[in-house]
């Protein structure tokens, strides 16, 4: 699977005119660097990692997740296929199987307290009418009383994966529709209540209007456990790599066996790379790039200015 590494758009300045868009929404050029804080500040809130496969969260976010979790976050897993195209020399069946037992190492380990799994069929998310899904995140963002989305970015260029923007295209939907009263209204019959996702980290495997560095130095060693539970997908990569230079008469003989070793190893040198680059950007050891959507401040100081007591 192609990991590629994260950078800023080249036309991020000339967005930040656009007239129509919020202040929740406004592109912004600045980098915000966010660095571990003391205490559980977090304590009540509840972080949702949305994403199709199983190594994406792993790969691309590992690192910012296991830091909320540190701070009081409550998190929860929703995967959106099935994954049942990753895997190096197993059926459909028993791939879904393997990814599905690697899902709950996974939970395991990122302190991850949940997963639902709505099972779309692998690399064939864009068949799906997308109302579908959303309405499916919609009442699991009302339900899970969800604060915090990580996802991919659904403005994210260059996205071959239709699983990829499919997701992304469904939780950026999402995320703003649960908070409307007249958006599946059914909802409240059986006790939920509109509840919008105020607060979004998106990041992407192509250009990106990255906006917000997270220093995941305290974090880094989990963030390589939880990728080393996606052992059926880690196993395909190295198997990929390792038939690839068989054609040209290369070997890597750390990663000949594909065995535990092999995935220590070839986790430690894909996250090292891409990780410690974005790092050394920031002044950073380990970071993470995302564009970060916060919640809308437009109306604090106009209601803290005119606001009263009931």
């Amino acid at each position: 699977m192609e990991r590629r590494d994260l950078f800023k758009g080249a036309l991020a300045a000339g967005l930040l005119s656009a007239p129509q868009l919020s202040a929740q929404t406004a592109p912004t050029t600045e980098v915000v660097i966010e660095r571990a804080v003391s205490g559980r500040p977090h304590t009540g809130k509840v972080l949702a990692l949305v994403t199709p496969h199983l190594d994406d969260g792993p790969f691309f976010a590992g690192g910012t997740v296991t830091k909320l979790l540190g701070e009081g976050y409550t998190g929860v897993f929703i995967r959106t296929s099935n994954d049942e195209k990753d895997s190096y020399d197993l059926t459909l069946g028993e791939t879904v199987l393997a990814n599905e037992r690697d899902a709950q190492s996974f939970l395991q380990v990122s302190g991850l307290k949940q997963m639902f799994d709505l099972g779309y069929r692998n690399h064939r998310m864009d068949d799906l009418a997308h109302t579908e899904i959303r309405a499916r995140l919609i009442f699991l963002f009302r339900l899970l009383r969800v604060d915090t989305v990580f996802s991919y970015d659904p403005w994210g260029h260059y996205e071959e994966n239709p699983d990829h923007y499919t997701t992304a295209q469904a939780v950026e939907a999402a995320c703003w529709m649960a908070g409307g009263h007249l958006d599946m209204p059914e909802h409240f019959a059986a006790g939920l209540k509109p509840h919008s996702v105020s607060e979004k980290y998106y990041f992407a495997r192509g250009p990106q209007l990255v906006n917000r560095v997270v220093d995941i130095g305290p974090t880094f060693e989990t963030k390589l456990a939880c990728l080393r539970a996606c052992r059926t997908m880690v196993t395909h990569m190295i198997k990929d790599l390792n038939a690839s230079l068989v054609e040209r008469k290369l070997q890597l003989p750390a990663l000949s066996a594909a065995d535990r070793d092999a995935i220590n190893e070839y986790t430690k040198m894909a996250l090292e790379t891409s990780d410690r680059a974005t790092g050394r950007r920031f002044g950073l050891d380990y970071a993470e790039a995302f564009h970060y959507i916060g919640p809308d401040r437009s109306m604090d100081e106009y209601i803290a200015r005119h606001a009263v007591p009931l």
